[in-house]
């Protein structure tokens, strides 16, 4: 994704703050070269200075089935919103779109819980 130095954030905190407000995210992976996406609910957390996400895909989901193989993407949104050109000074200026995004790459781990049946 292009992000131009005006509007780029490196500050971990204000990053993780933002993944946390806006939780909800597009996990996608390649499958075969072909991307697959998934949106789910991810918990953010940090654990010595890195960055950790958990979530939880059905076992129907092939999804998962390429974790731990390759880098994934998790993509967060925020608000959004027209920019109409009659807002701008100069009179010829273009519409544009006005958004928040976090783009989170990393290599999915597959946890397995296991519960207890009496």
């Amino acid at each position: 994704m292009y992000i131009p130095n005006a509007f780029r954030e490196e500050d971990i905190e204000k990053l993780v703050a933002f993944m946390r407000a806006n939780s909800f995210a597009t996990l996608v992976s390649l499958q075969n070269n072909i991307p697959v996406a998934s949106h789910v609910p991810l918990v953010v957390t940090v654990q010595n200075n890195v960055v950790k996400l958990t979530g939880h895909l059905a076992k129907q989901n092939p999804q998962w089935q390429v974790f731990e193989q390759s880098e994934s993407l998790a993509i967060f949104t925020g608000p959004h919103a027209y920019i109409s050109p009659s807002l701008y000074e100069q009179r010829e200026s273009v519409p544009t779109w006005n958004y928040i995004a976090v783009h989170a790459y990393g290599i999915p781990q597959i946890i397995t819980l296991r519960t207890h049946q009496n």
